[in-house]
């Protein structure tokens, strides 16, 4: 199976209870706003509950586990950021669904519509309560972090996430209040929601969206450049039906190009049409440059151009048409 996202940082669980814990709860000490979804064993197997959003330096609880059986977390991070989303991930799959959705003994995800994630297994301390970290460690600073990160999606001039509100920190948010005609004072969580609302409405529907239309899954690759040199990586997994954002950044003319494999029960078949060429690997990769692909053991493969975007955000619909060999 092709593995579909970057992993930002393994997820970190705290084995040692807070004074005030509470049974179920998960907390987020990342400079991100994140998604968190829960399975647990039952009878009928896997049961998941998803999604509940946490604020950075926020927890929350699920409530009615049971604390005695097998449990899993999952979690991302929003749409409110450029660069892709990053996950929190473990190895056991488990079916989950685009918005809020509680499921128990689903076996086959892709019948019923659903999509897979991979959940970590929690240990029995960890139950009681979890932590989502960076490997900055920000800890009781997250919430600082996460206003910090949020100025910098919006294209505020901050030059660093390190969780401390400097000077030039306070002059970004003075600037971002003056812009949206609003003022928290010193509620930096009234700040973190109102900076996540519109860098939300700002940054989800900007980038390159791939959409499967063909009648197998896919797997897809993209080419972009990345200060001022070229990079390839791979692979996007899109299931039949399905679209994803493979590129999360505003896009302009010529910035990107894409390839795809339509994976069959007996074949894979690759997208036609292509004009430049950059290099793949059979599993996940990240390739930078786009030449000596054989000399750096990489295959050359042909991409296409993403469509021409529109205000920062480019669709490009792939078929059975896509793929098919028009002499057959």
């Amino acid at each position: 199976m092709i593995r579909l996202t970057a992993i930002l940082a393994v997820l970190v669980l705290s084995g040692m209870l807070a004074p005030q814990a509470r049974a179920g709860e998960v907390c987020n000490e990342t400079s991100f706003f994140v998604e968190a979804a829960k399975a647990w064993v039952t009878p009928t197997g896997i049961a998941a509950r998803g999604w509940q959003r946490l604020a950075p330096g926020a927890c929350t609880r699920f409530d009615g586990i049971p604390t005695g059986v097998n449990q899993f977390l999952y979690a991302r991070t929003t749409e409110a950021y450029l660069g892709g989303v990053r996950e929190w991930v473990g190895r056991t799959p488990v079916c989950v669904d685009t918005g809020n959705f509680q499921l128990e003994g689903v076996a086959d995800c892709t019948a019923i519509g659903l999509e897979t994630r991979e959940f970590r297994q929690l240990s029995p301390s960890e139950r009681t309560r979890a932590v989502l970290v960076e490997p900055n460690g920000f800890g009781s600073r997250a919430l600082e972090a996460g206003v910090q990160r949020l100025l910098q999606s919006l294209g505020y001039d901050v030059r660093g996430i390190d969780g401390f509100a400097g000077r030039r920190s306070r002059a970004q948010i003075n600037q971002f209040e003056r812009d949206h005609g609003v003022a928290h004072g010193d509620d930096y969580e009234a700040l973190a929601d109102a900076l996540h609302r519109v860098a939300l409405e700002r940054n989800s529907r900007a980038g390159l969206h791939v959409c499967n239309e063909a009648t197998a899954p896919i797997g897809v690759a993209i080419a972009a450049q990345n200060n001022d040199r070229w990079e390839s990586r791979g692979w996007w997994r899109i299931e039949a039906g399905g679209c994803l954002r493979v590129l999360a950044r505003r896009l302009a003319p010529g910035d990107a190009f894409v390839f795809a494999q339509r994976l069959g029960d007996d074949r894979i078949e690759a997208l036609r049409g292509g004009v430049e060429n950059f290099c793949v690997a059979p599993g996940r990769f990240l390739a930078e440059g786009r030449t000596g692909c054989v000399d750096r053991g990489y295959t050359n493969a042909s991409f296409r151009p993403s469509p021409v975007p529109v205000e920062g955000r480019a669709v490009l619909n792939l078929s059975d048409s896509d793929f098919e060999d028009p002499l057959l």
